[in-house]
């Protein structure tokens, strides 16, 4: 693909202009994955989920029902979905009529920006830091989603249908390529950085919003409004009467496609489809990260490992897949990812840390006691130096028992105690048969207490904790993950690749599938719907999560999400592609001949 990134994703039979115009689009998705990546899928879901354990304890019951990190991770999600849903086919509705595509993408883009930067305040505001994320999430979830939205209807006026397949996989690519190198960096700054924690998290957000401006604006620049096949005027003197004149019509016409939807019936059952494999997809790549913190116990470096292991694998598998479906057919190259990513997510249901092992594990534990010669005391360390209230709650109800029983010890005055003396040490280690009912471990090593230890009950590598499904993870923990010596996060790095074999195919082709199934004259009208059932079905997606957990538990929710790709790639199948197509050239020769009666 040559060297010269001006080259990369070009048609070679566009004009210069129309070159730079399609090369501004695909730096748009370089930028904005600035959020998609680093925020919504790896930092965000670790740290409300992270946040909502430490204000809880591990979780708490609402209305009755159990909800945990990952699962109130999946709400927030829901609720941001839900938002954008009912804005979606209306704001493509507008664009179809009035040349405001990149002005309404422009203000998506900014407010999306300005609430990623004000997320890193969050991890500053103790118990009540997750309330905050939340918040800023949604709205700059929806500043994302909804311009994402409006980008992807740019997309048919880039290039003729037949290049389609081509641009829409060197669109994700771009995204893999630009998402990658700030990872990358945002990698550094958490493993490198001298400054603590909290710090380390608002430059990450910080450097994601300019990250999204500086190359989103090169979109802004250089690709041009598209035409407007049958532009509209409105009613009213007033900006705000013309805007309200056209958010009616724009309603109006969401019933009216949804109604004429009918009249496309392949597009339809292909929409209702992509409703299920889509949330399924992006429901397991929007809880990997929260799953992680909640179920696994992964190293927070581990989530960006993994992303980068997705983005570096799914940039040449994105083109691939695209030389793929100039070969195979866009509806098989869907469904031979689909199939690929079920049997990865079946697989990432069994991942399980190794059990902890004495001394050899020391440092996996997640309170480590190391004996000093120099003062005969014991000195502590925590998991990922997060600090003794950065895993313990200080007032949730899930620790009670565990606070009951060792906070003396981790405590002094609100003060972490970071030095026992061997009479202290002692005790805390006579203390261990108070209680087993937490989610934390001890370890001892060096001294007269060596090897002292103690795991809960609820702690990440007891496996069997009264799930439907805690014997898969066993068996795969028995009989691969311990015999092989791979600990979790080796699991976390071998889902990345495989997920980043097919995760930008699934996207790219599904899209270009549907840009093939719609007529060109109402383009961005069916767009809109498109992001309208895409934002469906990713609220659908996390409140199935959510209410799984609810019922049973985090693994069985990954299980129920696996069965929606099912469904959606069987009935992808079925899908008559080339019929679908007739039907949208007869739609547009339709429209073609009504406008020469019109100028007539």
């Amino acid at each position: 693909m040559g060297l010269n990134i001006r080259d990369w994703g070009m048609i070679a039979e566009h004009s210069d202009d129309e070159r730079k115009a399609l090369r501004g689009w695909y730096f748009f998705d370089w930028a904005n994955q600035a959020y998609a990546l680093t925020c919504m899928t790896v930092v965000v879901p670790a740290l409300m989920a992270n946040l909502y354990n430490q204000a809880t304890g591990g979780g708490s019951e609402w209305a009755g029902l159990n909800v945990t990190g990952d699962s109130f991770y999946a709400i927030i999600l829901a609720i941001s979905m839900a938002i954008v849903a009912l804005t979606a086919p209306a704001l493509g509705v507008i664009a179809d009529r009035v040349p405001l595509k990149k002005k309404m993408l422009y203000w998506y883009t900014v407010v999306g920006i300005i609430f990623t930067a004000l997320m890193g305040i969050a991890p500053f505001l103790g118990n009540q830091g997750y309330m905050f994320l939340a918040l800023t999430f949604v709205i700059a979830t929806v500043g994302f989603s909804g311009g994402n939205t409006i980008y992807y209807a740019f997309m048919p006026y880039m290039a003729k249908k037949e290049h389609m397949d081509k641009v829409s996989s060197w669109g994700y690519a771009y995204g893999f390529i630009g998402g990658s190198i700030l990872l990358l960096f945002h990698l550094g700054v958490i493993l490198a950085s001298p400054l603590e924690t909290n710090v380390n998290l608002a430059i990450v957000f910080v450097s994601s919003s300019l990250w999204w401006w500086g190359f989103g604006a090169l979109m802004f620049k250089w690709t041009p409004e598209p035409d407007i096949p049958s532009p509209a005027e409105f009613a009213g003197e007033s900006q705000f009467a013309k805007t309200l004149s056209a958010t009616k019509m724009a309603y109006v016409q969401v019933w009216t496609t949804l109604r004429e939807i009918r009249r496309f019936k392949i597009l339809a059952f292909f929409l209702l489809a992509y409703l299920l494999f889509y949330d399924g997809v992006n429901t397991i790549n929007g809880m990997a990260s929260a799953f992680g913190e909640s179920v696994l116990r992964i190293n927070p470096a581990m989530n960006i490992a993994l992303l980068l292991t997705v983005n570096i694998v799914a940039i040449p598998m994105s083109v691939a897949f695209g030389a793929l479906a100039e070969k195979w057919g866009t509806k098989q190259s869907l469904m031979t990812a689909l199939v690929i990513y079920c049997l990865v997510a079946v697989t990432a249901i069994g991942f399980a840390p190794l059990t902890l092992d004495g001394e050899a594990d020391h440092q996996r534990y997640d309170f480590q006691y190391d004996w000093d010669d120099s003062d005969n005391s014991y000195h502590l360390t925590t998991l990922y130096d997060r600090g003794v209230e950065g895993w313990v709650s200080s007032e949730g109800d899930g620790d009670t028992a565990f606070r009951n029983a060792f906070n003396i010890y981790l405590l002094d005055n609100g003060e972490e105690r970071t030095t026992l003396d061997l009479v202290d040490a002692t005790a805390l280690v006579a203390a261990f048969g108070d209680t087993s009912e937490h989610r934390f471990s001890f370890h001892f090593s060096g001294g007269v207490l060596n090897g002292s230890a103690t795991v809960g009950d609820q702690h990440p590598t007891i496996l069997d904790q009264g799930g439907p499904m805690d014997w898969w993870p066993q068996a795969m923990r028995d009989n691969v993950w311990e015999p092989f010596g791979i600990g979790v996060s080796l699991q976390w790095i071998i889902l990345g690749f495989f997920v980043g074999c097919v995760m930008g195919a699934a996207g790219a082709q599904a899209r270009s599938m549907f840009s093939m199934l719609i007529p060109e004259s109402r383009t961005t009208e069916f767009f809109g719907f498109f992001g309208f059932i895409g934002k469906a079905a990713a609220m659908v997606g996390p409140i199935l999560y959510a209410l799984s957990v609810a019922m049973f538990d985090s693994r069985v929710a990954i299980l129920s999400i696996v069965v929606l790709i099912i469904v959606g790639t069987i009935l992808t199948s079925k899908v008559d592609l080339e019929e679908g197509m007739k039907v949208a050239a007869a739609e547009d020769a339709m429209w073609r001949e009504s406008q020469k009666s019109q100028d007539s």
